[in-house]
């Protein structure tokens, strides 16, 4: 006897997006949503039947998670014209997957994050220690030609790094403690009383920047090595290895002042203004995290199969690409614009028209 088959994939796949695209983190509270909102999805998304629970958790553990993201980055990028120019690569554990059988331990997912908002790829691993391998299998699968690649100091390995030089792209790597002598001499030359003391006829280009924000003062200076040849034995092991620099950043709250230096390699040959940017902006990853697990609470997501757990997490970074596209020029957060379009079907509307009118901008 042949089933019969009454929800066509394309619906249930919709349908998921905009429960996402309104902050729902569940599947019962998806389906809720489809029940609540039948008429206005019939009408506006064509969507004439809303699924059982049972159907809704079968369909997310076949689809295939990979396909999925590659499916819906094709079509955003389509969208979207914007061409980016930094990729940021990060690792994320969704900690309510211990609970799976199936796995040994907790999937950790990592991401290519675009300066344009978007979610590239991800590749899922069972720990952190598999997330250095995953970074450059990730590189390998993404066109990163022009573009620069930022990672934290997990990341910062030589295989890495030319990794990235062979795929025709540039990196900004935070240098750590794994790098043993290259770490200590490097950060000798950016001791803080030699930072101090910085002019403009001294050994680095500066680039400075300062912002006020709820009663803190942020003020983050790039420090580049004009002059690297004491480190040319270092640099002959990093393949393109073009600049030494690090950020100071000083912060000052409530009248208690703290400085924190971090210190970098970099393949692109650009100015010290460049080099801050990146690195502020590899901070958008870890936003995009945390909006993962603050608004959508993903680290208590009960699925129990790991391709719905994947596919959950596709959506949901879908989901805050879309509202970051639309919130660029608003002053409001992710989960307030989720919340109202949850109140407001026509707001729902407008954030989703905001991504299909990127290219009449």
């Amino acid at each position: 006897m042949r089933g019969k088959c009454n929800h066509p994939l394309v619906d249930i796949l919709k349908l998921v997006m905009i429960a996402i695209l309104c902050g729902m983190d569940e599947l019962d509270k998806i389906i809720d949503y489809g029940k609540n909102k039948k008429e206005f999805l019939e009408k506006e998304f064509n969507i004439k039947l809303i699924p059982s629970k049972p159907t809704l958790t079968r369909v997310m553990a076949m689809v295939n998670p990979k396909w999925l993201s590659l499916s819906i980055v094709c079509i955003l990028n389509t969208l979207i014209k914007n061409n980016p120019s930094q990729i940021m690569l990060d690792g994320k554990v969704i900690k309510s997957t211990e609970a799976i059988k199936t796995i040994e331990t907790m999937m950790n997912i990592v991401t290519a994050y675009t300066d344009t908002g978007i979610s590239l790829g991800q590749i899922t691993v069972d720990s952190k220690s598999n997330e250095i391998p995953a970074v450059r299998e990730l590189i390998e699968m993404l066109n990163i030609e022009g573009m620069v690649i930022t990672a934290d100091a997990m990341h910062c390995q030589k295989e890495t790094a030319k990794t990235i030089i062979e795929n025709k792209g540039d990196y900004v790597l935070q240098l750590k403690a794994n790098q043993g002598n290259f770490y200590k001499d490097v950060y000798a030359m950016f001791d803080d009383k030699y930072m101090n003391e910085a002019d403009k006829d001294c050994e680095y280009e500066t680039f400075s920047t300062k912002e006020k924000s709820h009663g803190r003062i942020e003020k983050r200076t790039c420090y580049v090595l004009n002059e690297v040849a004491f480190f040319t034995d270092y640099m002959a092991e990093w393949k393109g290895l073009k600049k030494i620099f690090a950020v100071k950043r000083e912060i000052e709250r409530n009248g208690n002042k703290t400085t924190e230096i971090s210190c970098y390699l970099s393949s692109k040959n650009t100015t010290a203004e460049n080099l801050l940017s990146y690195t502020r902006k590899h901070w958008e990853i870890e936003s995009m995290h945390h909006i993962l697990d603050v608004t959508y609470d993903e680290d208590r997501c009960k699925i129990l199969t790991q391709r719905a757990q994947e596919n959950l997490n596709v959506f949901r970074k879908i989901g805050i690409s879309i509202h970051k596209n639309y919130l660029k020029e608003k002053k409001q957060t992710v989960k307030s614009s989720m919340f109202n379009c949850l109140l407001n079907n026509n707001l729902l509307l407008e954030v989703i028209g905001n991504i299909t009118n990127c290219n009449n901008r």
